[in-house]
């Protein structure tokens, strides 16, 4: 992951940022980690936002200000915006400061936000057979080579050797 500038982790995820706030935002980084976002989203096309502020330590007025015109920006930007991981206490004090987050949506885990933004992940268990040239012929990709295979002078299956 690159350094920025504000040295607030900015990750891009199939096509979408996840930004993971941690410990306590300065009014100075949380501005300049906007510029930088935006910036990002702008040269990236970036199909969604995730803010994720489980390791935030505590979420005053200004920095919450700050995502909610974040927020907004990407949003007049095209690009949508979660904001993930928020804390019971957190959650209380934004409706006891009657706090609106009119321009994001939220939920449980940066997981959960980036299904929301689009992105579906298939698990599959460890011991399951993964069949590499199913997968393969649906990605319209080469099937994989085998060592064994490279080592006889051969291609691949159904290829025919190199002269």
């Amino acid at each position: 992951m690159p350094a920025t500038p504000s040295g607030i982790p900015i990750l891009k995820v199939w096509n979408r940022l996840l930004v993971t706030l941690q410990g306590d935002i300065g009014d100075e980084t949380a501005e300049r980690a906007t510029s930088e976002i935006l910036d990002i989203i702008h040269r990236q096309r970036s199909e969604g936002l995730v803010l994720d502020i489980t390791g935030v330590f505590t979420l005053d007025s200004h920095l919450c200000f700050v995502l909610s015109k974040l927020a907004s920006a990407a949003k007049l930007m095209g690009t949508p915006t979660v904001i993930s991981g928020m804390s019971a206490q957190t959650a209380q004090t934004l409706e006891t400061m009657g706090v609106r987050l009119r321009t994001m949506r939220t939920a449980p885990s940066a997981e959960v936000a980036l299904e929301m933004l689009g992105v579906k992940v298939t698990l599959q268990r460890p011991d399951d057979d993964l069949d590499v040239r199913a997968l393969a012929r649906r990605r319209d990709i080469e099937e994989p080579v085998s060592l064994a295979d490279l080592a006889a002078g051969g291609r691949g299956p159904g290829r025919p050797s190199r002269p």
